[in-house]
């Protein structure tokens, strides 16, 4: 290939981009060539192409090349590999950060909720859920799915954020080339991604840091794309590098990449290094960026899911490869059998000379003139006795592709032949290496994901912070555990100011007109200016309580964490399962006195409403708290939580301002089903009544 700089006479102050230019076409040549065998098939004999995997996965028949009539085809590839995708991935994930050297858990659980509310917001492209179920799939397909876990900062033509976070993109096997001496993404040492963007993206979107994109030779990148494109009009154009199968298969325009005026596309590669980025636009000969790993993480920004891996190549086997024979052997047999049908059903009449030919019409009632109606005319009978033995043999064929699929079949039966369907015994042993490789695929599906989210990770403590200005990253969080977890941390607790702390000082404090104004946060978070303070506190609720805003600041992602993900809760049985357990756990409390003597001997009372309301939400009630209401007191007796000494009369509750009677929000008193006191409360109170009292909440 020509150098391409040669063509655009580049100065010698800048032979050191040539350099660099030369070093990634290298790579780009030897890696895209391998991923062109890998995608029409050439010189891989015994495998499957990526175009093959389509055809298959589309249940597609070249009406060219198909020696038979009918075009029938079995959509098995479909149908196995849409199950086990529906199978495994049918939730969101559940995970958490463990803590590790220089963090603790309540910094692990800050760092989980960021991680969780960043998977909802990454919706480039569509949903997180939708996204890994195309790499599921995509990996059965062509034996291993790629991925882009980069930070995305995008701003409108105003300046305006519209988005500031980790993203996730897919990438096209066939735009993806691989150091061809690695056998997995840890232990490359370079990979690239070809991609075909517009001159507007490069302009407007940053995967490198949180500001305005910063890229090189922009200039000289649009003056060779005004040059090119005076013929075509639409920039760099993707047919040149592959066609995509599935658009020829429903007859599209193969092509539509570099076909807008508007929207001019680039082709760009990028090659990521452990410790480098280098961008270029090939075509055109120019280097857009050359800058070290920005995420200071020593890590190629690339997730990849594999479950059957190879030695000495970094795909695995694809899962149609092995039963891409019996594939084809089926859907000849199915249109052998219909073929064979029609001919018997409309089998081809011999006419001898006597008969006249413009008396034949076809239909009920026909008559014909013949001069002998014994030797005129004939009904020619094929002697194919396919469709006698079609059941047999479709039957076989069919058991023994779905068993090497590891999925349940009504084909024959191995203990029983001869048309005998399969034993309970074979179910249930079919179901069980079923279980196992969904098993066995979780495992590395749960690793996969377990890199994505570490590479978030990495990207919050090296970009979430890195303007200097900011101080706080605002993470919308729901869910009454994590709630209730923060508010057990004191996050969303108030103090008094020192001043006022200790009992002499009381009157003051009850009788303030503002009782905002002599609380402080407990863990302060300064969402105003240096000039013109404003502090709040860390967790902030909504007025329903069900939802909040957590106030995240530079120290709370600082440490080493792992990640455990647990991929058993994306299952399709796995909500089912949950309802089940909780039913029994209730039907232990509730059936089996033993329980509850064993749990009183050990000073322990199950939080029975708790349990009970979880439940209720898993079955589908929404807010299920809202159908229980606390019991008043019985007349004569204090209400719960009002303190008793023996022999005294009850004493009356201070005149404490509360937050209502203000018409303030919650200033901190922390909410749970039944009322923890916020601290200077509590002291107060304590204060109040004599020793040995006891003050309920």
């Amino acid at each position: 290939m020509a150098n391409p700089f040669t063509a655009y006479n580049l100065s010698p102050t800048r032979r050191s981009e040539e350099e660099v230019f030369e070093e990634v076409l290298r790579h780009s040549q030897t890696g895209f060539d391998e991923t062109d065998k890998r995608t029409t098939g050439t010189q891989r004999v015994g495998s499957i192409s990526f175009n093959e995997a389509d055809e298959l996965f589309r249940s597609w028949l070249d009406e060219k090349s198909w020696p038979y009539d009918a075009l029938m085809f079995d959509p098995r590839i479909f149908t196995f590999i849409f199950e086990k995708a529906s199978r495994l991935i049918a939730n969101k994930p559940r995970g958490r950060l463990i803590p590790r050297e220089g963090s603790d858990v309540l910094a692990a659980k800050i760092n989980n909720s960021i991680l969780d509310y960043q998977w909802d917001q990454a919706d480039h492209g569509g949903a997180m859920i939708a996204k890994w179920a195309m790499m599921d799939m995509n990996t059965r397909k062509y034996g291993a799915a790629f991925a882009l876990c980069k930070w995305r900062y995008e701003e409108d033509k105003k300046g305006r954020v519209v988005f500031d976070g980790p993203e996730m993109q897919l990438i096209n096997n066939r735009d993806f080339a691989h150091d061809l001496s690695a056998t997995a993404i840890e232990n490359a040492n370079w990979v690239q991604v070809r991609q075909y963007v517009t001159f507007q993206e490069l302009e407007r979107v940053n995967d490198q840091a949180r500001g305005k994109p910063i890229y090189k030779n922009l200039k000289e990148l649009r003056e060779a794309i005004a040059r090119d494109g005076e013929g075509s009009g639409g920039g760099d154009t993707r047919g040149v590098n592959w066609i995509s199968r599935n658009r020829v298969i429903s007859k599209l325009e193969q092509d539509p990449v570099g076909k807008d005026n508007v929207f001019k596309t680039v082709e760009i590669i990028t090659e990521y290094r452990r410790d480098r980025w280098i961008t270029i636009a090939r075509k055109h000969g120019v280097v857009i960026r050359d800058i070290e790993n920005p995420y200071k993480s020593y890590e190629i920004p690339v997730t990849m899911l594999r479950y059957y891996a190879i030695d000495d190549d970094m795909y695995g086997l694809s899962e149609i490869e092995p039963v891409k024979g019996p594939m084809k052997a089926i859907n000849a047999l199915v249109c052998q059998y219909v073929d064979e049908i029609n001919q018997n059903l409309y089998s081809p009449i011999a006419i001898g000379p006597g008969v006249r030919q413009h008396t034949l019409e076809w239909g009920k009632g026909a008559r014909w003139i013949m001069n002998n109606p014994m030797t005129d005319f004939r009904v020619v009978e094929g002697k194919s006795n396919a469709a006698a033995y079609f059941n047999n043999t479709y039957s076989v064929l069919v058991s023994s592709m779905m068993n090497a699929l590891g999925e349940s079949s009504l084909g024959v039966s191995n203990i029983q032949p001869f048309q005998r369907d399969k034993t309970a015994t074979e179910v249930r042993a079919v179901t069980s290496q079923r279980n196992a490789r969904d098993n066995f695929n979780q495992i590395f599906l749960g690793e996969a994901i377990k890199r994505q989210l570490m590479l978030w990770h990495t990207m919050n403590q090296t970009m979430l912070f890195s303007d200097e200005k900011k101080q706080y990253y605002v993470v919308r969080i729901a869910g009454k555990d994590t709630i209730k977890y923060f508010q057990q941390k004191q996050l969303d607790a108030t103090e008094t100011v020192k001043e006022l702390e200790g009992g002499q000082n009381l009157e003051v404090l009850e009788n303030a007109p503002d009782a905002e104004a002599l609380l402080k946060p407990k863990f302060p978070v300064n969402i105003g200016t240096e000039k013109k303070p404003k502090e709040v506190t860390k967790l902030k609720l909504d007025d329903s309580l069900d939802g909040g805003e957590l106030y995240a600041q530079p120290e709370d992602v600082k440490g080493n964490f792992d990640f455990i993900v647990d991929v058993q809760s994306m299952t399709l049985e796995a909500s089912e399962e949950r309802k089940q357990t909780q039913q029994v756990a209730m039907q232990m409390l509730v059936g089996n006195p033993n329980v509850s003597m064993m749990l009183a001997q050990e000073g322990i009372k199950p939080k029975f409403k708790e349990l009970f309301v979880t439940w209720l939400e898993d079955l589908g009630f929404s807010d299920a708290d809202r159908f229980f209401e606390r019991m008043p007191p019985a007349q004569g007796q204090p209400a719960q939580g009002m303190p008793q000494t023996a022999g005294a009369q009850t004493a009356p509750m201070p005149n404490i301002p509360t937050p209502e009677a203000n018409g303030q929000a919650n200033l901190g008193q922390t909410s749970t089903d039944l009322g923890e006191p916020n601290p200077a409360v509590l002291r107060r109170l304590q204060n109040r009544f004599p020793e040995g009292g006891q003050i309920g909440y």
